[in-house]
């Protein structure tokens, strides 16, 4: 019984040494698979959504209007007599700086009328505002400059002489800038956000206006004797603003019918 046993152990060895021959030595270790590249989610294009709040133009089909009178019937308040010290030949000697300016029945001049609560109505771009502001004889032309969102402003020298734009708003960039006679015309940026912008000259000191850039073209800046008007206004409740340089702002409330007038008087006291 021995030796089958010894000749089946003989048999196993020399099996298990040619199959170590066969495999030429020891495998070397395998790398794991590699991970599958996995590709950024593919994003669908999508129609432009509208902004909560944001206004929106559209054709307006039987608006009435906004019209009326801002006057002044507070105590006079009077002019500020500058002494000129350079440019006189252009400035003139003295300048006579006005805050309130009234007809003779006391019509404000240069306050600001605007509906501030309204989503839609007649397309932004269709104000007939021009976003220009002159200098002439040493005076900002005109003193109040409405400008619509998205729109810059132009700034002509008329006088021939050395000015300085010089703008301090809140949330637009601001405009600090020389403007020689050999520049007629300069912008500014586009404005973005309604605000209202002082401007002053740094070379003439008395020089000031006012830029109120608007989010909706329902604003008007009231002409010599005071008066305004808004059109092509939806039928609705709306919250309009009257606004003063000197003297503030003043809020009412407005009920426009389909096709018809409403009428607006605000005194300043």
């Amino acid at each position: 019984m021995k030796r089958p046993l010894m000749f089946m152990v003989r048999i196993l060895l020399v099996s298990f040494f040619l199959v170590a021959c066969a495999g030429g030595g020891a495998e070397e270790p395998t790398s794991p698979p590699a991970a599958a590249e996995t590709q950024p989610p593919v994003m669908e294009e999508t129609a432009p959504v509208a902004v909560e709040g944001e206004y929106q133009g559209i054709p307006v089909t039987g608006g009435g209007s906004i019209s009326g009178k801002i006057t002044y019937s507070g105590p006079p308040v009077e002019p500020v007599v500058v002494t000129v010290d350079k440019d006189q030949e252009v400035c003139g000697e003295t300048k006579e700086v006005q805050p309130v300016k009234t007809d003779a029945s006391g019509g404000l001049v240069f306050a600001v009328v605007h509906i501030t609560d309204i989503s839609s109505g007649k397309p932004l771009d269709g104000m007939e505002s021009q976003a220009v502001l002159d200098q002439q004889n040493c005076d900002y032309i005109p003193e109040v400059v409405i400008v619509p969102v998205g729109t810059p402003l132009t700034v002509l020298n008329s006088d021939g002489i050395l000015h300085n734009v010089h703008t301090t708003p809140f949330d637009n960039p601001p405009l600090n800038v020389a403007q020689p006679a050999t520049e007629p015309e300069i912008q500014s940026d586009p404005y973005t956000i309604p605000e209202t912008i002082p401007v002053g000259c740094d070379v003439h000191q008395w020089m000031y206006a006012n830029i109120v850039v608007v989010d909706n073209p329902y604003a008007v800046v009231t002409g010599p004797d005071g008066s305004f008007e808004l059109t092509d206004v939806p039928p609705g409740t709306y919250t309009v603003e009257v606004w003063h340089a000197e003297l503030g702002p003043q809020t009412s409330t407005v009920t426009v019918e389909e096709g018809q007038a409403a009428e607006l008087n605000v005194d300043y006291q």
